[in-house]
């Protein structure tokens, strides 16, 4: 009888928190402190605790200033909003409530946490473990393999190899190809301006790749999408470069140090009764 492949639970700290920001509107306690970010992330939390029972566990959050993206493309998230007003006095209040649960951060400066969480994955496939990335981020999607899955609880689904080949007609790996096509505004990822998901994905089915794309640009339909391709040739090899997550990341994981734990129930209690979260104390109250 084969033996069941334990299962390493990453979370995706950073989409978490903003949107759990955005999905949850005017929440606050009663002295007025905005409350929205800090439910949805617990909520979150308790939900993959108590419901997936992880064998390992860990949440990646980026690290403030450039990272090793801005070496080469300065300009890589330069369109960015800062945070929102209500949201920047919540994540300390989140980062005590992941100490208070003993659940281990993957954060590293200069390197993003998507980077991480690809690193982290690649380490748990090393040690033969199912790896679920817990996001809503489609940058994520390239990482789905047999053995990786994006497992999105506010949209309660869970991203297979199957599941991303039958939501856009290619396997995981070529998705960076056509996010290399079509760039993305919210990182400034310039792409090839005029070309959108539809027609970047007509061209990943047709080439593969954007070696292969560039080398038979004679095949594409069309003289005006020659032209618009022929144009942003540069930028989709860099695009392709800057969405390309890297699992080989400089950075060490400590499989055995991601077991999870019984968290400090007194500071997790103590965060939630601040917060006036009378769900959670239940949930959390023998």
């Amino acid at each position: 009888m084969t033996k069941k492949r334990e299962r390493l639970y990453l979370i995706d700290g950073n989409s978490y928190v903003y949107r759990a920001f955005h999905a949850i509107r005017h929440l606050a306690n009663s002295k007025g402190f905005p409350t929205n970010a800090v439910y949805g992330f617990t909520a979150m939390l308790m939900k993959i605790v108590r419901e997936e029972k992880p064998d390992y566990l860990a949440v990646a959050f980026d690290s403030k200033g450039p990272t090793t993206r801005h070496t080469y493309y300065p300009q890589y998230k330069a369109t960015r909003p800062p945070m929102p007003e209500g949201l920047v006095p919540q994540v300390p209040i989140i980062w005590d409530l992941v100490r208070a649960f003993r659940i281990p951060v993957l954060q590293q400066q200069g390197i993003e946490a998507d980077d991480l969480l690809a690193a982290a994955t690649r380490e748990g496939l090393g040690h033969h473990l199912d790896v679920v990335l817990v996001s809503g981020d489609k940058d994520l999607l390239q990482l789905v393999s047999p053995h990786v899955s994006v497992l999105d609880t506010m949209k309660e689904q869970r991203w297979t190899p199957e599941q991303v080949e039958k939501r856009y007609g290619i396997p995981p790996g070529e998705l960076v190809e056509m996010m290399a096509l079509m760039g993305d505004a919210t990182d400034n990822v310039p792409g090839v301006r005029g070309v959108g998901e539809k027609t970047a994905l007509e061209l990943v089915k047709q080439f593969g790749t954007l070696e292969e794309l560039y080398a038979r640009l004679g095949e594409v339909k069309g003289e005006a999408r020659k032209k618009v391709l022929e144009a942003g040739r540069d930028g989709a090899f860099l695009s392709r470069r800057l969405v390309t997550l890297d699992p080989d990341v400089a950075v060490t994981i400590d499989l055995e140090a991601l077991r999870p734990r019984e968290p400090d129930a007194a500071a997790a209690l103590a965060i939630f009764r601040e917060m006036e979260f009378a769900k959670f104390v239940r949930e959390l109250t023998p």
